[in-house]
């Protein structure tokens, strides 16, 4: 597959990625020094804008060279014959050192565009590419694939870990709230009273929940292993997919891990790759009984999962099927396996759904559909503060797929029913448009995980024609060609621009200064406490759950996810019921994030904030005033107002 490209054709498309990517960080660079203010030609980022300028003028030339019919015999020459084991390690060295010198040294947090960085690690990765080639004798070109996706594998598991710390308070909006959350699975031992399991993503929960069936484990072991289930989930399921097929050597590593990088772009959630685990374990079409037990199986899952993900299951198994299976002569019969797989699928996920409300223990089950009144903002479908656009983003990734798919069946889609073929479009479609509608939903918008139905089946389809495993109406299976080398290197180079991003620094934070602001915490609760006051904490849960706080009594109402996800859908009786409890100064002190009274026109995530500020931030301002700060954290502890607040209700104009 990776050999029968030759230099030449390498070259065009390394050269041709360059001078884009050089275009894109001259823009980006020069944009950055405007907002900055920096003097361009007193500065140093005059000498980097001069560099990507050259890239551009000389890759346009050798370009023009390299197409020449009687190409320079240097070209031949670009073969290197000759094995020098000693310069090659150094250049297989002396490439890794310099990416993270640009990333953390030189670019740091003043340059944090992708298209610079991106073009460092393009040379960078060439350089190790040739370093390769010299010692190992590898093809150009199959070196430089090995080298991207190592790195790429490499950027991922590394940002994984970045945020194992013992940094006792929230890594970020929200970070440390899912760790409390899992832990209502267990709320009786941990907090002595019997709590409501989560009515966001359970099995999201239930996953982080299982460290806690060893006693006293510490809260970056809870981190760790949530860093475990992102690699090893989407490991599993990279593998089972390339598994299905019959590729060797190489070519299986390579298709592995571009799999692997593919499902992080979106990223594919981890709970999500539960189901597509058992669907890839268990669906085949030469068993199609037990094929219907594990449909079962993963619709569960996704019942106590998303409501968007209850189809999914059945879909990839009929997808396996169809792709599988001919249709000629078998008339309405062929049709029997789908009909009961989406049957058992979907009554399957709606009944584990069912079932789980019911012992979930949530007094409040609209809570469980709260995203059905959550307002829908069409505008971040196109490019916006939060993100690329769902529209510019998912059209990157899967282009390559769809380009892919399109060369391979091209004057060979009659060797497919028309009615296969309809089906598969049709799910595809389905997940495509549920995928965008979840997406635009307050909330949302902000990545292409919300797409990751869609993206999983697309793979899916596509890798099925590239083996070369779809079965004809004769019963065979034909050879369906090969994509085209731009579009390989689309596909492998698309993955690594939301790969690279990632690579950040490990969490570092004052030790000592976090411990007195658990101090501090702790002073104020104790102290309200003494005057029979009740302590509220809205956010910082966790420290309850890995006991930083001694002899606090949690009140499980009002957590800060959950207040927000009824502010974002305007749930009115669980608000006014927060409402009250602030107006009768219900709690002697509330702990949570330093709020304000106005609301913004614009900036990142302005929808969600401005619900935020309506719904809860103005309200509570209203009845408590902020007494002290923490220094770690964005943390404030409020009282009550000395008089009885006259607060306006959200919900009256």
């Amino acid at each position: 597959m990776l050999n029968t490209i030759s230099s030449k054709t390498f070259l065009k498309i390394f050269i041709t990625t360059t001078v884009l990517m050089s275009l894109f960080a001259f823009e980006q660079t020069a944009q950055r020094i405007t907002e900055l203010g920096i003097v361009l030609w007193s500065s140093r980022w005059s000498f980097l804008l001069g560099i990507f300028a050259l890239n551009v003028l000389g890759g346009l030339l050798l370009l023009r060279q390299i197409s020449l019919e009687n190409a320079p015999k240097w070209l031949e020459k670009f073969e290197f014959t000759n094995i020098n084991r000693r310069l090659g390690f150094f250049l297989l060295l002396v490439g890794p050192p310099l990416f993270w010198i640009f990333r953390f040294y030189i670019f740091r947090g003043i340059l944090p565009q992708l298209a610079p960085i991106f073009w460092v690690f393009l040379w960078a990765s060439i350089l190790q590419a040739v370093g390769l080639r010299l010692i190992r004798g590898y093809t150009l070109h199959f070196a430089f694939v090995l080298i991207i996706l190592i790195h790429g594998l490499f950027f991922h598991v590394w940002a994984s870990f970045t945020a194992v710390s013992e940094y006792p308070f929230s890594i970020g909006y929200s970070e440390a709230s899912r760790h409390y959350y899992a832990s209502l699975f267990d709320a009786k031992n941990l907090y002595g009273l019997h709590l409501p399991f989560p009515f966001l993503h359970p099995s999201r929960y239930m996953l982080l929940s299982l460290p806690f069936l060893i006693s006293e484990v510490p809260f970056w072991f809870h981190r760790l292993w949530q860093s475990v289930l992102w690699i090893s989930l989407t490991a599993v399921s990279s593998f089972l997919l390339i598994q299905r097929w019959s590729f060797k050597g190489w070519v299986k590593f390579f298709l592995f891990a571009w799999v692997y990088l593919y499902f992080l772009q979106g990223a594919v959630y981890y709970h999500l790759q539960v189901c597509v685990i058992l669907i890839l374990a268990g669906v085949s079409t030469r068993n199609l009984q037990l094929s219907l037990i594990f449909v079962v199986l993963a619709s569960v899952w996704a019942g106590i999962s998303r409501v968007n993900w209850f189809p999914v299951p059945a879909m990839l198994a009929i997808a396996i099927y169809l792709l599988e299976t001919p249709l000629k002569d078998k008339g309405w019969r062929y049709w029997l396996f789908p009909f009961f797989c989406g049957l058992s699928g979907i009554g399957s996920a709606v009944g584990a759904q069912f079932l789980y409300i019911n012992i979930s223990g949530n007094a409040d089950v609209s809570a469980f559909g709260s995203s059905f009144n959550s307002d829908l903002l069409w505008d971040r479908l196109l490019p916006n503060e939060n993100f690329i656009g769902i529209l510019l983003a998912i059209a990157l990734v899967s282009s390559p797929l769809v380009f892919s798919l399109l060369r391979m069946v091209q004057g060979k889609t009659n060797k497919i029913h028309l009615l296969r073929w309809v089906a598969l479009l049709f799910m595809l479609s389905i997940l495509f448009l549920g995928g965008l509608v979840v997406s635009v939903k307050i909330g949302g918008g902000g990545d292409l995980h919300n797409m990751d139905a869609f993206m999983v089946l697309l793979i899916l389809i596509v890798t099925s024609f590239f083996a070369e495993q779809v079965i004809d109406e004769h019963g065979k299976t034909p050879s369906w060609g090969r994509p085209s080398s731009s579009v390989i290197a689309a596909a492998l180079l698309i993955p690594l621009g939301f790969a690279i991003p990632r690579v950040g620094s490990f969490y570092q934070y004052n030790e000592t200064a976090a411990q007195k602001d658990i101090q501090t915490l702790q002073n104020y609760a104790e102290e309200a406490l003494q005057n029979n006051g009740q302590v509220l904490f809205v956010t910082e849960r966790q420290l309850f759950t890995f006991d930083e706080l001694k002899g606090i009594p949690l009140i499980p109402e009002y957590e800060q996810i959950e207040l927000m996800e009824m502010a974002m859908s305007g749930n009115r009786a669980y608000l006014e019921s927060f409402y009250a409890d602030l107006t009768s100064h219900r709690f002697a002190i509330i702990i949570t994030e330093s709020q304000k009274y106005t609301l913004r026109t614009k900036g990142r995530f302005v929808e969600e904030d401005n619900a935020w500020v309506q719904y809860v931030g103005a309200p509570l301002l209203c009845a408590y005033k902020p007494i002290t700060s923490l220094t770690t954290t964005n943390i404030q502890i409020f009282i009550p107002r000395p008089s009885s607040p006259n607060c306006k209700n959200p919900f009256e104009k």
